[in-house]
Order: structure tokens, then C-alpha cells, then sequence
């Protein structure tokens, strides 16, 4: 009789819904789903996804459920609303928060096994192994390992996401690397060394005040007490000199 009267003040609730849109309705039928909203908050919420933003998430499935449940089938809500309200959250995660797409099988699989180990984490006390876990969710510990494997390298953080605490936080993009262009220097030195080592010594003496120095023609000239014009020359010399150890030739113009 208990069950029925509940069921009885379900279908009340409903039909002053439909009809009259009735604001206090809506609000004792919420009421009644409260305990299942918080309850797929509780599964569904992560670093990615706060409670209080997954119970909204719920809530807006109950809506859309409410919406397109009809009491002539012959199910009971819960049984329709159910399936509505895990989708909602399910089709959260995946246009919003994932940015790295999982096939589906594997993310179905992921979901799972995350339900599977809070469960046993409240029950028991601990986390599952890959071997209980694939005991429990009927599928081979190379699918386990799979899944696990891809929720790891499925997140995806903000560079401007902080790491550290208090005063000693620090943007994400702080620890990434970058091209330091003192290791091209030290490669170009390197080779530019051993070009000019194969020069003859004036050659090579004008050559590393140019380039290494990058003195002027008129200051070298004033270095080595010779004229600028000779200077020239003997750039022009150890250029020609360098292009022809190298097997580069000189372009003759058109």
C-alpha cells in the first residue's frame, strides 16, 4: 500500500507538472531525486569536473527526462530518467572535457573501472589491482591495463595552471623547455673553428677578427698595418678558399 501511495503522489506530482507548470511541483518531484543527483555527482565529479557543477549536470537530466517521460509506458521514472541523466554527464565529458578523444569502448571501459574503484576504496578500504578489476568488469587485464594506460595520457592541464603553494606557485609554461640559442652558437663556433684552421695564417688572422670580432675592414686594417683594399682581398681569398673545401660554387649572374 506504501509503495503504491508513493507512486500514487509520483503521478500527482507529474500531472500538475504537465498541466499547470506548477512551479512547487517541480520543486517536491526534485526533492523526491535529490539523494540519486548527489549520488551521480559523487561518480561523475573529478579535478576537471567540481560536484557542485556535475550535480548541475544531473539536475539538467532529471529536467530533460521529466520532460520526455510519459506515464502510459508503463515504466516507472526512475527506470526512464536514469540512463538520461548519466548521459548528460557522460556527453559532458566528452565535448568539453576531453580534449584527447578516447574511442568509445575504451572510454566506456575507463568509466568503469573508475566507478569500480571508488566503490572499493568505500567499501574495503583499497584500490583494485588489474587482476580483481578484470575479474569484476569481465574484461581481459590487457584491456585493463589499456584503459588505465589512456586515462593517463588523456589529461590535459592549462599552461596557465599554477604548480607549487603559497608564494611559491609557478605557471605550468615556467617548466617547459625552450630553444636556447646559445647551443647553436656553440655548434656554429665549433665548425666555423675547424673551416678556419685550414686557412693560411694571414687569411686566417683576418677571417677571425671579422667574423668572431666583427671588427670593421678599416679596423683590421689598422690591426695588421696593411690597407683596407687588402684587407678586402684577402676576405674575398679565404671566402673563395672556404666555398671550394665545401664544394660550394659561386653563382654567376644572369
Amino acid at each position: 500500500m506504501e509503495r503504491k501511495g508513493v507512486a500514487a503522489a509520483e503521478v500527482d506530482l507529474l500531472k500538475r507538472i504537465r498541466e499547470d507548470n506548477d512551479a512547487s511541483a517541480k520543486e517536491a518531484f526534485f526533492a523526491r531525486y535529490e539523494d540519486l543527483l548527489h549520488r551521480f555527482a559523487h561518480k561523475y565529479q573529478s579535478d576537471r569536473l567540481p560536484y557542485e557543477d556535475a550535480y548541475q549536470l544531473a539536475a539538467l537530466g532529471l529536467m530533460k527526462a521529466l520532460g520526455r517521460y510519459d506515464t502510459n509506458r508503463g515504466v516507472s521514472f526512475i527506470t526512464f530518467a536514469y540512463p538520461t541523466v548519466e548521459g548528460e554527464l557522460k556527453k559532458h565529458y566528452r565535448d568539453h572535457l576531453e580534449l584527447i578523444r578516447l574511442p568509445r569502448p575504451l572510454r566506456d571501459l575507463r568509466q568503469h573501472i573508475n566507478s569500480e574503484s571508488r566503490r572499493m576504496w568505500e567499501e574495503e578500504g583499497r584500490e583494485p589491482d588489474v587482476k580483481i578489476l578484470s575479474q569484476r568488469l569481465h574484461a581481459s587485464e590487457e584491456n585493463i591495463i589499456e584503459a588505465l594506460a589512456a586515462q593517463q595520457c588523456s589529461s590535459v592541464f592549462s599552461l596557465d595552471s599554477t604548480y607549487g603553494e603559497g608564494s611559491d606557485e609557478a605557471p605550468l609554461s615556467f617548466f617547459i623547455g625552450a630553444v636556447d640559442p646559445a647551443y647553436e652558437e656553440v655548434e656554429r663556433n665549433v665548425v666555423l673553428e675547424k673551416a678556419l684552421a685550414s686557412l693560411p695564417a694571414r687569411h686566417r688572422r683576418v677571417m677571425q677578427l671579422r667574423l668572431k670580432n666583427s671588427w670593421t675592414q678599416t679596423k683590421i686594417a689598422r690591426e695588421l698595418n696593411i690597407s683596407q683594399m687588402h684587407v678586402s682581398r684577402l676576405i674575398r681569398e679565404a671566402v673563395g678558399m672556404l666555398q671550394s673545401m665545401c664544394g660550394v660554387r659561386e653563382e654567376e649572374p644572369a
